[in-house]
This record gives C-alpha cells, structure tokens and sequence, in this order.
C-alpha cells in the first residue's frame, strides 16, 4: 500500500488484513495471540508479525519469534535489530534495520476515517502548534493536528527502545512542511544515550486513501 519512506539499509512491509500473504506467525508467537482478550488485539499482533517476519527476512532472520515486553508492550527484537510495529484499522507496517547501520526508527499508522476532537490539541500541541493550527481552515488543521499526532508517535517509539526515556507529547516540537510532505522536531529533554536536549532532526508522513504514515530513523 505505501511505499518504503526509509533508504535500502532499513526493511520496510506494509499490508491489509483482507489482503494478508501466505505466511503464518511461529508457534511462540502464537501462544502469547492466544492469551489476548480480544479478537481485534489477536488480530493486529497477529497481523504486525507477519508483517515482522517478512521485514526481517531482508536480514535472514525470519525464523526469529517477535514476542512483546510484558511491561512496555513494545516488540522484542533479536539483539542485532532496532524496529518498529504499527496498525491502524486493518493495516500493520513495519520498519527493520540493523543496529550497526541505525540507532532507532519509528512508524505509526493512523486511520483518517476515525474522528477526532479537535480539542485534543491542548494534550498534544505544545504552543507553536496550537498557533499554527489555529491559523488553518479547519479541514488543514484536522489533517495537520493528526500529522502532529502520528509524528510525535513515531517520534517516541524510535528513541525509547534505546534510551528507555518516556516522553509526553509537550516534550517535543513538530513543525509540518506540506510541501514536501515532511516533518522536522525538536526535543526539550534528552533521551539518554541516543540524543540530547534541543535535539533536531525529521521525518516523512504520507497519505493513502484514509491512512496516514508518519516515519522516522536515527
């Protein structure tokens, strides 16, 4: 569905449940989709997995089972990886790539369908934000308020895996560039061993149909 927004270095695989290849999740991993509570959370571990497994194969390292942090929730990756897991809907994506080539990378899928209150830009934005978006038609502003969202995800779930810093959504700065369907931020606190305070840095987003991307690698 979406293109890879990653260089050649990084394993990247999109796709939807009604359209899942012909792959099956390993036998550890299928243990643990048993234990969870609903259908829709089987359903999405199940469908990330596969997802993992056909991004891991870039490395020859399919064969390894992607198990969850009991704590954090966050996959566990073989030690040589850093990756990231999003699903939305029934979509999943995933991004691998080896240690030695990255120090994190981040992806979070968003469905454009769902509705959403506006008024939680105030736990989202930090000021600037809110600014711009208050500047925009409200049909801009929903769409760059999601983008904000997704990126400041994407944005967490490259660094913490690393640093083990948790950050709230005022602990970075988003600034969108829609014309070149970018994103750049900057962090007000450090996250240790990977980047400092008033780091800078940027990501892509896209949008497909009623799903947005938003992606991020150190």
């Amino acid at each position: 569905m979406f293109p890879s927004p990653f260089p050649e270095f990084i394993s990247f695989f999109c796709v939807q449940q009604s359209s899942t290849p012909d792959y099956t999740i390993l036998p550890e991993e299928y243990s643990f989709a048993e234990t969870l509570s609903s259908n829709k959370r089987r359903d999405e571990y199940t469908l990330g997995r596969i997802c993992a497994h056909r991004a891991l194969s870039k490395f020859g390292l399919e064969s390894v089972p992607i198990l969850r942090n009991a704590e954090t929730r966050e996959p566990c990756w073989p030690e040589s990886v850093r990756g990231s897991i999003t699903h939305s809907d029934e979509f999943a994506a995933v991004a691998v790539g080896l240690s030695k080539d990255i120090s994190g990378v981040g992806l979070d899928l968003e469905s454009l369908s769902r509705s959403v209150n506006f008024g939680i830009s105030r736990h989202v934005c930090v000021e600037n934000e809110r600014e711009w978006l208050e500047s925009l038609p409200s049909k801009q502003a929903d769409l760059a308020l999601r983008i904000i969202f997704s990126a400041k995800e994407s944005i967490f779930k490259c660094l913490f895996p690393v640093s083990r810093t948790y950050l709230s959504f005022q602990d970075a700065k988003v600034t969108v560039n829609e014309n070149e369907s970018q994103f750049s931020f900057v962090l007000s606190k450090a996250c240790d061993g990977i980047t400092p305070q008033g780091f800078q840095h940027q990501g892509k987003y896209s949008v497909k149909g009623t799903m947005l991307l938003t992606s991020v690698f150190l």
